[in-house]
């Protein structure tokens, strides 16, 4: 039998040809992977002697180290499907984490940040950088971000195209390359063209780029990494906790800020790209509260005084 990396390679260059994941995706399953066998080569285990016992003291290991369901739960899955190839392949007879269940996932209600906040984190955007391209470049950035709720990977590796003219949707590829339509809104717009025609003037060679953030990069464009950085510079900036302040949880605000002003669920989950509407319903909890605020404003009970009932 081959060794783990090679048969890990196999595994995730199977996924990402045949199923469509994305690269980020199958790094986080080879991460899970790389986890899993440093384990077993600490109890000298053999990948082709495994047993379903031997999976069992792994996730009981990581349950002693904390680790929460969440993320058990995630690598079963990993290791399940990785097993399952393994079959496929005739390299094993049994899958060995075929009969074992699925941990309880507990779904968590995301953080977001209020209107206030968001407001104050746009309007900081463009005192951030170096530069004037650089401010254009992080306005640019967070009018998209939080006018279209796109994940990092796909915000930072749009293409310049998508907005000749006055777009108000773009087509995207998202997670497992699957096409959905975005919104794009006349502000973000405005600060891309401005961006745009900052970095024409002051660096020609970016702008020749496919890319809208052009880097130097390998990949040619903003890396994720950066863009987190940026993040937390513009929130410190706007005074506010740069703990609580990350891409995902403007992400978090736009789906919040559009359900609490009355957009359907369908809809959100359509823009966000969730596959499941069980996803999006994590951020129904912006209804209760508003259920809430309008039972005690509205009730007649709410208006008495109680203890004269």
């Amino acid at each position: 039998m081959k060794n783990f990396n090679d048969l890990s390679s196999d595994f995730l260059l199977s996924l990402v040809t045949e199923k469509n994941m994305s690269l980020n995706t199958a790094s986080s399953y080879k991460a899970d992977l790389n986890i899993f066998f440093a384990f077993i080569n600490q109890l000298n285990l053999n990948v082709e002697a495994l047993e379903q016992t031997d999976i069992n003291k792994f996730f009981q290991n990581q349950r002693e180290r904390g680790f929460s369901d969440n993320t058990i739960s995630r690598r079963l899955s990993t290791l399940k499907q990785f097993f399952k190839f393994l079959v496929k392949e005739g390299l094993f007879d049994q899958n060995p984490c075929e009969d074992i269940k699925n941990f309880k996932r507990t779904k968590k209600i995301p953080g977001y940040l209020s209107e206030v906040e968001i407001f104050k984190i746009l309007n900081c955007a463009s005192t951030v950088g170096k530069n004037k391209v650089e401010k254009a470049r992080n306005k640019a950035l967070i009018e998209t971000l939080y006018g279209s709720g796109m994940r990092v990977s796909e915000l930072v590796s749009l293409k310049k195209s998508l907005f000749i003219g006055n777009p108000e949707l773009i087509l995207i590829k998202g997670k497992g390359n699957k096409e959905r339509m975005v919104p794009i809104s006349k502000i973000a717009l405005s600060a891309i063209k401005k961006y745009l025609k900052e970095l024409k003037k002051t660096n020609l060679e970016l702008y020749k780029s496919e890319f809208l953030f052009p880097s130097r990069s390998k990949n040619g464009y903003l890396n994720r990494e950066r863009f987190f950085l940026i993040i937390k510079e513009i929130a410190s900036s706007a005074g506010l906790n740069i703990q609580n302040v990350s891409p995902h949880k403007i992400r978090h605000a736009f789906a919040s800020h559009l359900l609490s002003n009355g957009a359907d669920l369908r809809v959100i989950q359509t823009i966000l790209g969730h596959k499941n509407l069980s996803t999006t319903e994590i951020y129904t909890h912006i209804l209760d509260e508003k259920m809430i605020k309008s039972i005690q404003k509205n009730h007649p009970f709410a208006k008495k005084d109680l203890k004269n009932l």
